[in-house]
């Protein structure tokens, strides 16, 4: 072989391995810890076909749901280190990160869905994303997965004295803990995969979780009260490996911010619409007695959990937490 002749193979062969790499890099990990039968799949489903189309077929997309790629703290080291492209996680694993995100966890922080939206998808939001900064994280939009809502099997909880002498398992984060010990109830840490056995033999009285869970866990089987209480928003973050994101021009990045931005919106879409057919279920099929607060109640309940506002919302995160609640409340 002439030299001439190899010093040509080996160009075609290095040009054949940039269009592999850059192809590979076209092609996005989305990980996320969804069930592949929820309405939250059925979201990433959405922008796995809108970046397709967007992008005229030149960036694709594949779903990786219930964690195949490993754990929380796994995925985010691979979106650190660009070896994940994109990951969707709850905003309170990424505190540590970011302490702007501990104000979304702050409780009864939202009184209904148009509030979270006029937080998370504005202004206030897009400040909270920007604390990422710094992470090896870009986060492009807040992915919606519901409020979490009270069910016991004891009696209904319409006012703050309801709570009194009741158990719940709690998730294991001090706002959790502190909010529940506030309201007057004995909070228990313990992992999700034992809280059905808990409830059953009565080692809690009741839980916290979506309208979505509480059925497709079939909770109703064990609780017999719901309280449509909406005292937590859960807001998950749409990550994408900061790596990654400079290795794009402009365009790649454009079609790329486009489709999360209209997953998001037919995330919600898709999640509100499961919520109320779950309401529906647990009332009717699954048989329980739904409650809300009352008003009045509600000023009670809220000034309960004063402290534990007033220890979240340090003077660091107080000007964005004023925003924020301006947002929140706005017509």
């Amino acid at each position: 072989m002439t030299r001439p002749l190899f010093r040509a193979i080996l160009t075609v062969a290095g040009v054949a391995m940039l269009w592999a790499s850059q192809a590979e890099a076209r092609n996005l990990k989305v990980g996320h810890f969804g069930s592949p039968s929820t309405p939250f799949n059925d979201g990433i489903e959405f922008f796995v076909k809108k970046i397709e189309d967007v992008s005229g077929g030149e960036i694709t997309a594949t779903n990786f749901p219930s964690g195949q790629l490993g754990n929380e703290a796994q995925q985010i080291g691979a979106l650190q280190g660009g070896l994940q492209e994109i990951l969707i996680t709850s905003s309170t694993n990424l505190i540590k990160y970011n302490p702007r995100f501990q104000l979304i966890d702050i409780p009864f922080a939202f009184a209904d869905d148009a509030a979270t939206d006029r937080v998370l998808l504005g202004s206030v939001g897009q400040t909270m994303l920007d604390g990422l900064a710094g992470s090896n994280m870009v986060g492009l939009t807040f992915i919606d997965n519901g409020f979490r809502d009270l069910t016991n099997s004891k009696h209904p909880i319409t006012k703050l004295g309801d709570f009194k002498g009741l158990s719940f398992r709690v998730i294991g984060a001090p706002v959790f803990i502190d909010t529940f010990k506030a309201l007057g109830a004995n909070p228990v840490p313990m992992p999700f995969p034992e809280v059905y056995t808990a409830l059953e033999t009565h080692t809690v009285d009741g839980q916290d979780n979506p309208l979505l869970t509480a059925r497709d866990q079939n909770f109703y089987e064990v609780q017999k009260y719901l309280t449509h209480s909406k005292h937590a928003y859960s807001a998950l973050v749409f990550l994408i490996s900061e790596p990654f994101w400079k290795s794009l021009n402009d365009k790649e990045r454009q079609q790329i911010k486009e489709a999360a931005d209209a997953a998001a919106l037919e995330n919600r879409k898709f999640m509100r619409a499961a919520v109320e057919q779950a309401r529906t279920f647990l009332a009717t099929e699954g048989k329980m007695d739904v409650v809300e607060f009352a008003p009045e109640a509600l000023v009670d309940i809220h000034a309960a959990v004063e402290p534990v506002v007033k220890g979240m919302v340090t003077d660091a995160l107080r000007p964005l937490y004023e925003e924020m609640q301006a947002a929140a409340k706005a017509n």
